[in-house]
Order: C-alpha cells, then sequence, then structure tokens
C-alpha cells in the first residue's frame, strides 16, 4: 500500500467510496462543483435568435463539460456514439438560450413594503434574502443578470463556484451618484451630513461623490473592488445622469454630474481596461449629456425622440429600458411603495416608454432586456415581455434578451446562443419563443427546464433530473 493511502486509510478507516467522499471536503473550497454530467439532448428544435429562426428540422444538442459541444442534425446522429452521456429525447420540444437581464438589483431584496424601508435593511439581511432572489430569477430562466447597482464581486463568485443558486452575475458594485441624485437616499437636511449617503456608501444600491476628485477616487474604489464579475471582460460602470422615479430629491427633467464629472468617469473607465460605463437617464436632455462625454449605456431611456436614437445608434451606444416596473408598482400590492411624489413621477415616464422603445428599434439602437424590479416584485421579472411585445415582434425582442445582451456585455458566443463553444445556458419550452415571446411569461406553461453550464437547475422533463447538489 503507498505512503499517500496509508495516509487516507488513517484519516477514515471506513469504506472507500465514502472515504473519497470525506476527502473532497476537506480541500480548501468544498463546495466547488465537480464537471457536471454531460447529456445529450435529441430531437429538439433549436432556437437561432440571431437569426430569428430554427434550426433546419429536428436536432442533436451535446453538452459535456458545461459547454455546447456540437448541434446537429438528428437524422445525421446515432445513439451509440454518446458513450457516458445521458440522452434525453425531447420529443419535438424547443431549446433556447438562456435568458439575459441586463437591469436587475439582486440586492433590493423582499421583506419590506416600501422604498424607504428597502434602503435602511441591515447589510447582513440582504446577503440572506439576496440568496432567495438570485435563485428564483435562474428558475424563471434567466442564466445571466446584469446587476446595476448593489451587488458585489463576492457574491458573483459565491454564484460561480456554486455556493449560491442563482445566474451568472455581471456587477459594478454601487452606481455612482451626485448629491441630491438619484442614487442618493440621505434625509434632506439642511446643512447637510457631511458624510454623503451613508458615509458615500450605504445598504442601498448607490454611493455619492460630487466633484472630479471624488467622482475619480469612487471610480477608481468600485473598479478596484471588482466591479465586475468573475469575466472581466464584462465589467462596468453605472452613474446617475438624471432624475429617478424612486429618488425623493430630484425632478425626471433633472441633468445630474457636470461633464467634466462625466468625462473624469467614462476616461478612468476607459484606461482601466476599456471599461463600459453605463448612465441612468430617461429625458433628451440627460441621455445626451451622457453619451456626449463618452458614456456607452443608457439604462431607461423612456423620452428618447427619434433625433436623439439615431444619435445613440450612430455612437453605438447601448439602450437597456425598463417598461414594465412602472405599471407594477402603480398596482396592488405595491401602491404604497412610492411616495406621492414618485407616483407623479411614475406616472410621467411610463406614459411615454413603450412608444420610445419602439422609437429606439426603429433607429437601430442595439436594445437590450431590463426588468428593474424591486422587493417583492421580482417575481414579475418575465412581464417586460409581454409589455414590449405591445409594439414589437416576438423575434425582436427574443433578441433583446439574448443576442443583443452578450453584445453588450462583450460575450458574444458565449452566452444568448445555442452553438459550439457556448455555455450550455439552455431553456427547454414547449412552444416557439420566436413565434410568441409572452411563452416566456408564462414559465409555469411553458419551462420545462432551466440548465445554467450544464447542470439542470429545474427539470419536469422525464429523464432529466436535477443536478443533485441544486
Amino acid at each position: 500500500m503507498s505512503t499517500d493511502n496509508q495516509a487516507e486509510k488513517r484519516l477514515y478507516p471506513g469504506p472507500e467510496k465514502t472515504r473519497d467522499s470525506l476527502l473532497a471536503k476537506l480541500t480548501i473550497k468544498p463546495w466547488i462543483e465537480t464537471t457536471p454530467q454531460g447529456l445529450v439532448f435529441t430531437n429538439v428544435y433549436v432556437v437561432d435568435p440571431a437569426k430569428s429562426t430554427l434550426l433546419g428540422g429536428l436536432q442533436t444538442v451535446v453538452v459535456e463539460d458545461g459547454k455546447i459541444q456540437t448541434v446537429r442534425a438528428s437524422a445525421l446522429d446515432t445513439s451509440n456514439k454518446h458513450h457516458g452521456l445521458q440522452v434525453v429525447d425531447l420529443k419535438g420540444a424547443y431549446i433556447s438560450p438562456g435568458l439575459i437581464d441586463c437591469h436587475v438589483h439582486v440586492t433590493a431584496v423582499p421583506g419590506v413594503k416600501t422604498m424607504v424601508e428597502a434602503v435602511r435593511i441591515p447589510e447582513e439581511v440582504i446577503h440572506y434574502r439576496s440568496s432567495y432572489v438570485l435563485k428564483e430569477m435562474l428558475l424563471r430562466g434567466f442564466t445571466t443578470v446584469r446587476d446595476t447597482g448593489g451587488a458585489t464581486k463576492p457574491l458573483a463568485i459565491a454564484i460561480a463556484e456554486g455556493l449560491i443558486l442563482g445566474p451568472r452575475l455581471i456587477q459594478c458594485g454601487k452606481a455612482i451618484s451626485q448629491t441630491g441624485g438619484h442614487g442618493d437616499f440621505s434625509p434632506g437636511i439642511s446643512g447637510g451630513s457631511g458624510t454623503g449617503c451613508c458615509g458615500g456608501h450605504s445598504a442601498s444600491l448607490g454611493r455619492v461623490a460630487d466633484g472630479v476628485p471624488q467622482v475619480l477616487k469612487a471610480t477608481r474604489e468600485e473598479l478596484k473592488a471588482g466591479a465586475d464579475s468573475y469575466i472581466s471582460a464584462s465589467s462596468f460602470i453605472k452613474i446617475m445622469v438624471g432624475g429617478g422615479v424612486a429618488s425623493e430629491t430630484d425632478a425626471i427633467e433633472t441633468v445630474q454630474y457636470s461633464a467634466e464629472e462625466i468625462r473624469a468617469i467614462t476616461t478612468t473607465c476607459s484606461q482601466m481596461g476599456n471599461r463600459h460605463t453605463t448612465a441612468h437617464a430617461y429625458t433628451i436632455e440627460a441621455i445626451r449629456h451622457a453619451v456626449d462625454n463618452g458614456v456607452k449605456g443608457i439604462e431607461h431611456g423612456n423620452l428618447l425622440d427619434a433625433e436623439t436614437a439615431r444619435y445613440m445608434a450612430a455612437k453605438g451606444v447601448y439602450l437597456t429600458p425598463t417598461l414594465s416596473c412602472y405599471g407594477i408598482m402603480a398596482r396592488p400590492p405595491f401602491e404604497d411603495f412610492l411616495t406621492p411624489d414618485g407616483y407623479v413621477k411614475n406616472e410621467q415616464v411610463m406614459s411615454q416608454g413603450v412608444q420610445a422603445l419602439k422609437i429606439a428599434e426603429e433607429n437601430g439602437v442595439t436594445v437590450c432586456y431590463g426588468s428593474d424590479l424591486l422587493i417583492s416584485m421580482h417575481a414579475l421579472q418575465t412581464e417586460e415581455f409581454s409589455v414590449r411585445a405591445e409594439v414589437l415582434p416576438s423575434p425582436a425582442i427574443l433578441k433583446h434578451c439574448t443576442t443583443n445582451a452578450a453584445r453588450m456585455l462583450r460575450m458574444e458566443g458565449k452566452i444568448g446562443t445555442v452553438s459550439p463553444g457556448a455555455f450550455a445556458d439552455l431553456l427547454i419550452l414547449n412552444s416557439n419563443p420566436l413565434e410568441d415571446i409572452t411563452v416566456l411569461d408564462r414559465p409555469e406553461d411553458h419551462l420545462l427546464a432551466v440548465i445554467k453550464e450544464g447542470r439542470v437547475a429545474m427539470s419536469l422533463v422525464a429523464g432529466l433530473p436535477k443536478h443533485e447538489k441544486l
């Protein structure tokens, strides 16, 4: 018997299989998962969002090591080639790429009724509750999400390592706001607090910085803290450039930050590895102010006009509208979430939002999917599909949450596609989302399985059990 085997026997003298299981738990990070079992899906229709079509005829999709290895016509496939892989006959179901939500706040957790309460939840409580938010997002079919204020790199890593069940998390840390801007939830007190919002940081979604030196420091601190996921190409910084619905002290029409302050942020992001910068902005003035000073993404954009849309398209600026949240906040059980002034602003941006989406699409802007929901509203994350379907065809909307989102996140070929080399982020559906995108808003009726990097998070498919750790 070798010396190593003798040492293992002394550590645990029981059966070999049990001993191996125990030894695996003695590693530095025992929660890190082993390579998932390979899967072969046969007799399935494959959705290609980029081309707005199905691949020709029934297909076979082979998944190994968490990635898609091959996609080929089932007629050319024979099961005896799949030694050691689990073969699942999907009998004419549909495989679509996992969904990508480009505007979430996973730390805006349930457990309270109002925005005022939401920004005062202790950070430790937020940590626990965000794990629930993340799990539910994955089970709705979102395999990647982009958090635009609140999440941190340690949380993204915890998901990547399998410690927490959830979508792949791209995050920017805290959004950066001027005093009195959309990210400042400190009380409005004459004379000020002297420290900005909770000492510059808060348990909410943003932090306050004023003047070029402060915004430079805030940007560099967020980048240092890891304003990205574990995939560095996706990193970004978010800044508040206009008024917001949920913040009390700024009208929607306000334009926030000076040109010099924004330029300081965007230049730093460019110098620190070509990091992406996105801006909260509703009005034409705020959008142009952001884009003129180097911002490459706009969140919301509800008051966009055609001329500004063409300007954005020419500059290669992405737009992530978030349309369903306004209607959700205005109806039970969330009618007390905002202050009375907040509901006036909510109506102001809601009235033109859907038309702005249509304008952006018609004028060549690359549009992405965003939900922007808070507290228990997260449960309605898929309602955005139905709202967008009021003005756009299903294939265009499917691109918003797959092809376009992957491009903005600089992860083309890795997510948002069912093709060789991509992560095996897959949805199995009983209906074709290219024909009716609203099937994604009814997951309880149409979502048969959710797979992230080859691991089955949810399954109603015979012969396709959930991964044992999930």
